[in-house]
């Protein structure tokens, strides 16, 4: 089937190429560089699996009590719908804006401007709130051998570790991030079924009822989703490597695809084993690092620091991904409102020997470093990283709302065939139901703020786009012209 539509919109894909194809080295990414174990590592390292189910289910337990299963499966449907758009548009060209270009070929250049707005801030405040659990784990793992460092010092240490990797090179970056989270699975795979084996708390290991809501409201259950898509998101981040990555019409759909199917299987069944292991939600809560005590008290403490020590290199990959992805996102829009492939700006600077953005990592770099101080105020870091991430969420909601709606009217301007017009309807209604649970009525204290700072940044992206002369820019935009004469085709 992608072959299909692979091969029926030859044209658009051609132009899209030859749209941001700039000789200099300077102002260039390297086309055709990446192979599909490298996109997918993109992908499944923004999502960091490994470091997200070692935290993850004690943030859930935070917000949504024992019912933190339910939220991640509840996630993940919905996540299928959106990941299904983003194989319509991945399927027939790609650039390294990803919705950028993908949103604006059907509903505009405003609206794909807006897309791309919150998406960047989404990867930038998830690289900042990953700084902090990246920190978390780090903390608890020299707690365990006796070194004990405040968790700011930590995460600022992350940070600049983060920023020469995203400058050194992306080939290699991708590969240590997927080699790694794949070791690490397997080391918590090993601590999974050693809890199991011990029956969990009180003999319950197999109880359902990490998959019950326990009475809680929707809204409550709906923000409980909301942070899950903090996990899985990320499986989109293939679609930034549309210039780099090799046959991107057939990677990018596959890693999108195969990255959603994989994290989400692991926060899914990782939740629900450990939610059983802990005696009431609230312990589980107060657990800094939960699948790493697990691991110590089942297996033994040396798996305990293995485990720990899996936990730092994933999260650490996650961070490197979020800050890969955004650099991408931000060259392409200094690129296409600098006038296009002949923009000589700051944002679209990169590196000679490596082919990295270097302008625009200098720019996400700092906003994510801001991000990471603004709570330095914290005590815990696990406060941190949960309202940093939650209002990464909240954008992220948005964009996937975005997303979806332009793949709604994209196959119903080509073609209305049934099947994709229900799979993405369906998403549409998903997603609006989950957005107002998590808004309406607002969310009780810290989390009101988180809401109404991510709505804040949308109005503000908004405003943005409505400037005449921005979009006066948007109108000469190489790229945007190669995608808006002609639409992508939507005979999935």
């Amino acid at each position: 089937m992608a072959d299909e539509l692979a091969g029926s919109t030859p044209a658009i894909a051609d132009r899209v190429r030859a749209s941001v194809a700039v000789s200099d080295a300077r102002r260039s990414l390297r086309p055709d560089s990446v192979r599909f174990l490298r996109t997918v590592a993109l992908s499944v390292g923004i999502q960091g699996p490994t470091a997200g189910v070692i935290v993850g289910p004690a943030v859930l337990a935070g917000i949504v009590g024992g019912a933190g299963a339910l939220s991640c499966v509840l996630a993940l449907i919905a996540m299928s719908f959106v990941a299904y758009a983003f194989v319509l548009f991945s399927r027939s060209f790609n650039s390294s804006s990803s919705v950028f270009a993908f949103n604006a070929s059907t509903l505009g250049p405003r609206y794909g401007l807006v897309s791309v707005w919150m998406l960047l801030l989404v990867y930038v405040s998830f690289a900042g709130g990953v700084y902090a659990s990246t920190a978390d784990i780090a903390g608890t793992l020299l707690a365990s051998l006796g070194v004990h460092v405040g968790w700011v010092a930590l995460a600022v240490l992350g940070w600049a570790l983060t920023m020469v990797f995203a400058y050194v090179s992306f080939g290699l970056s991708s590969i240590v991030i997927l080699g790694c989270e794949g070791v690490a699975i397997v080391l918590i795979a090993v601590v999974g079924v050693a809890v199991l084996a011990h029956g969990g708390y009180h003999h319950r290991a197999l109880s359902t009822a990490p998959f019950r809501t326990h009475g809680i409201a929707f809204s409550v259950l709906g923000l409980g989703v909301v942070n899950a898509f903090g996990g899985f998101s990320g499986f989109e981040g293939a679609a930034t490597l549309g210039e780099e990555s090799a046959r991107s019409q057939r990677t990018i759909p596959l890693a999108v695809a195969s990255s959603l199917v994989l994290s989400a299987g692991v926060y899914i069944v990782f939740t629900w084993i450990v939610d059983n292991a802990y005696a009431t939600p609230a312990a589980l809560a107060a657990a800094p690092a939960p699948l790493v005590h697990l691991a110590s008290i089942n297996v033994g403490s040396a798996m305990g620091k293995l485990v720990n020590v899996a936990g730092v290199i994933s999260a650490f990959g996650a961070q490197l991904a979020c800050i890969n992805a955004a650099n991408r996102l931000l060259f392409s829009i200094g690129r296409e409102l600098g006038d296009g492939g002949r923009a000589d700006n700051l944002l679209v600077r990169t590196s000679d020997r490596h082919g990295s953005p270097i302008g625009a990592l200098l720019v996400t770099g700092s906003v994510s470093l801001a991000a990471l101080l603004a709570f330095s105020f914290e005590h815990s870091a696990v406060r941190a990283l949960t309202y940093i991430i939650q209002y990464g969420a909240c954008l992220v909601l948005g964009v996937y709302l975005l997303t979806v709606v332009a793949a709604l009217v994209l196959v119903w301007r080509d073609g209305r065939r049934p099947i994709p017009l229900l799979i993405l309807g369906l998403g549409v209604a998903v997603l609006l139901y989950v957005l107002r649970d998590t808004f309406i009525p607002l969310p009780s204290g810290p989390f009101r703020v988180v809401a109404l700072a991510a709505a804040g940044s949308t109005m503000l992206g908004i405003a943005f786009a409505l400037i005449p002369a921005v979009h006066r820019r948007l109108g000469d935009s190489p790229l945007l012209r190669a995608v808006g004469s002609e639409s992508p085709r939507s005979d999935a």
